[in-house]
């Protein structure tokens, strides 16, 4: 499973964006020193509004370990490493109808005493993103991303054999969203996606076309709630057809449909802190157009906790999967039992401010897959611990 790239300096510009809208009627003071503080508080407030560019920075630099370097279900190979992480970001606050943010996530990490299959990994992600609002309801979104992945990927999802190897994977999508806002609290998401993925060393390039709808319901930050679904069109540019036998169809060009489907529940409160609880559940369904043999259902859960206070912030996270596939079997026999995959991941991470400035943090992550075939199954590990400066 790839990890999940954190933006954590796009929140804290959402946050401060916030804060600022909701300070533009500030309480009256209750005294001299009240008084110059709310004005000087004002002013900062003020001068923010006035610049044309926000620009943010954080680097983090930390140490760690981990269990299972190349995921093999049989010979686990451990290894210390070191990893340096950037995240970078410009907004354009919302001004004359347009708002423009762009940000640069790099996450770069070298093992000591690497093997010789791979030194480290790497992963580069760049997104830019424009948005016009002509009307208070309406809203239009125009996105444009590019990533690279350098790193150990579990490719087995799609296959037909088990696929774990260092990888090079490059591509990028651009997508529309349009935003309505609909009366009693709705919001509709309507979405177009194209993309594009090239793999290194690997007959997986594909493209691919999305397109769906999100529907969201929020009175406040209580309680939101949405629904998204999606149907989605890749096309290979090298891998075959198969039988349903499991043999490969030269002269084919395999080709997936998908429909997917997510609802989720958001919440937020205060006692004792500040405290956030998100939880969603979803199902894709894939067909190969073919004889059938990648065709396969997914479920999945996701749950998030969260919880900050006094320089303090304590987050936990944990997302499963389940792949029945319909023809794929396991085994010999007269009648062998279908293919079933499952995946599972955790991650739990602490961080406590310093200053405003620097930061300390410590993280553990776990991944578990498994199948009733046992060379798909693995498990690893991964410790860190390090620091983080804001610019």
């Amino acid at each position: 499973m790839l990890p999940t790239l954190r933006n954590a300096s796009l929140g804290v510009f959402a946050a401060l964006l916030a804060s600022a809208a909701t300070a533009q009627n500030p309480p009256a003071p209750v005294g001299p020193e009240a008084g110059e503080a709310m004005a000087a508080l004002q002013a900062e407030i003020d001068a923010l509004r006035d610049r044309a560019w926000l620009p943010s920075a954080a680097v983090r630099t930390s140490f760690g370990w981990r269990d299972n370097v190349l995921l093999s279900p049989f010979a686990p190979l451990a290894r210390g490493f070191v990893r340096g992480e950037v995240e970078a970001i410009m907004l354009r606050p919302m001004r004359d109808r347009w708002e423009l943010v762009s940000f640069l996530n790099g996450d770069v990490i070298r093992y000591f005493s690497a093997p010789p299959e791979t030194g480290g990994e790497q992963q580069w992600v760049f997104h830019t993103e424009g948005r016009w609002q002509p009307a208070e309801p309406v809203r239009l979104s125009l996105k444009a991303v590019g990533y690279l992945r350098d790193m150990v990927v579990d490719l087995s999802e799609t296959e037909a054999r088990r696929i774990v190897a260092p990888t090079r994977v490059r591509g990028g999508y651009l997508a529309a969203t349009p935003r309505v806002k609909l009366p009693a609290g709705f919001r509709l998401e309507p979405m177009v996606q194209i993309k594009r993925t090239d793999y290194r060393d690997y007959a997986g390039d594909y493209d691919e076309v999305r397109q769906g709808a999100r529907l969201e319901w929020r009175r406040s930050s209580a309680l939101i709630l949405s629904a998204a679904w999606s149907e989605i069109r890749r096309r290979y540019a090298q891998r075959t057809q198969y039988t349903i036998g499991g043999r490969a169809l030269p002269g084919t060009d395999l080709r997936f449909e998908q429909r997917d489907g997510e609802a989720k529940a958001r919440t937020a409160w205060q006692a004792g802190g500040e405290w956030s609880l998100a939880a969603a559940v979803g199902r894709l369904e894939n067909r190969d157009g073919a004889s059938g043999y990648f065709d396969f259902q997914q479920k999945r859960g996701r749950l998030e906790l969260a919880w900050q206070r006094a320089g303090w912030r304590i987050s936990a996270e944990g997302e499963g999967k389940r792949l029945d596939y319909r023809n794929q079997t396991v085994g010999a026999g007269l009648a062998p039992p279908p293919r079933i995959a499952e995946d599972f991941e955790t991650l739990v991470r602490v961080e406590r401010e310093v200053s405003e400035r620097w930061t300390l943090f410590a993280e553990h992550r776990w991944e578990r897959s498994r199948s009733n075939e046992i060379e798909f199954s693995y498990r690893a590990n991964t410790w860190l611990a390090g620091v983080q400066r804001n610019f």
